[in-house]
């Protein structure tokens, strides 16, 4: 059968895990140049045995703010048939959508724009755990899960499909925040208000709402991803330290990444990948779950990232050929 469903997670043999397109992204930019694309089979073990592919797009672009954007993205293999039992395929999916979306009906109102993209989040958990194998959709990449038997031995059962509006979670930050920029990028203002994010200890909250500028930040734990614009200011070896267009009260915003924290992160080579671009682009856009303090001297803030997997960073907008 083929897949009906956005595919959201898919199994990469090179590192023998299963990762989002997010995760895949992160590791292409984390090896030594030159670069090779991986190759990914259905994240269903049923389907692995197949031999079903799954074609990874654009998770070898880095994430960039352009006037046309275009989302990483899974992409089913028209080559391939899937298990019936996999995740991926609606067996629903012959059925009529409802095309006219009631005035008074928000939850049809909601599907529908879910439908609009390629991975919509509806939990995610900011809590840093050990890395883990993914499961059942919950995203936690890191350990190395057993390789994928592909061959034409007969099919393994498989297990039970998820349900065809099934939750969708993660703790990865950089997959939420690809999520939030497609939203904000494709749907009208009318649908991206619609969406919601469920945060465990918090409830459910709007998702622009779990997003909030740094101009609008407070004290202390926001609990909130907090972002905005701004340069490379200064490196130390490989840290940095990043300045804010935007200030709070009048006065300047800094967020500071030291070289030991660098050091520490195994996907430290992804972010010094996307600050050489520092020259080429007009600006970054940082996105960060961390702790807002004043300075020493009361006359700035400084965003406190305590660990990497909280840090999220944009490319800006090519900057203009010199005349």
């Amino acid at each position: 059968m083929k897949p009906t469903k956005p595919i959201t997670r898919a199994f990469c043999v090179e590192l023998q895990q299963e990762m989002s397109i997010a995760g895949a992204r992160r590791e292409y930019f984390s090896q030594e140049p030159p670069r090779k694309r991986f190759e990914f089979l259905c994240s269903n073990e049923a389907c692995r045995a197949m031999g079903a592919k799954v074609t990874g797009v654009r998770y070898d672009v880095k994430p960039q703010d352009n006037p046309t954007f275009v989302a990483a993205h899974f992409r089913a293999n028209p080559h391939y048939d899937h298990h019936p039992d996999c995740e991926w395929v609606d067996a629903d999916a012959d059925e009529p959508v409802e095309e006219q979306v009631e005035a008074n009906d928000p939850q049809a109102a909601l599907r529908k724009a879910k439908r609009k993209l390629d991975d919509y989040i509806d939990v995610f958990d900011p809590t840093i755990k050990e890395p883990a194998k993914e499961k059942s959709g919950v995203e936690k990449e890191g350990s190395p899960a057993p390789p994928a038997a592909v061959s034409t031995a007969p099919v393994p059962p498989a297990e039970p499909k998820a349900p065809r509006y099934s939750e969708t979670r993660t703790n990865n930050l950089e997959r939420l925040v690809d999520s939030y920029r497609q939203a904000r990028a494709e749907l009208s203002p009318e649908e991206f208000k619609l969406l919601k994010l469920r945060i465990p200890g918090q409830g459910e909250l709007s998702l622009r709402s779990y997003f909030r500028h740094i101009k609008y930040a407070q004290l202390g734990d926001n609990g909130r991803v907090l972002y905005g614009g701004g340069l490379v200011e200064q490196r130390y070896g490989q840290g940095f330290k990043f300045k804010f267009f935007d200030r709070l009260e009048g006065k300047l915003v800094t967020l500071y990444v030291s070289p030991a924290q660098m050091l520490a992160y195994r996907s430290s080579r992804y972010i010094s990948e996307l600050l050489s671009h520092a020259d080429q682009v007009k600006f970054f856009t940082v996105y960060a779950l961390g702790t807002l303090t004043k300075g020493p001297s009361g006359k700035s803030f400084s965003v406190e990232v305590d660990d990497l997997r909280h840090l999220a960073i944009v490319l800006g907008p090519e900057k203009e050929p010199a005349a």
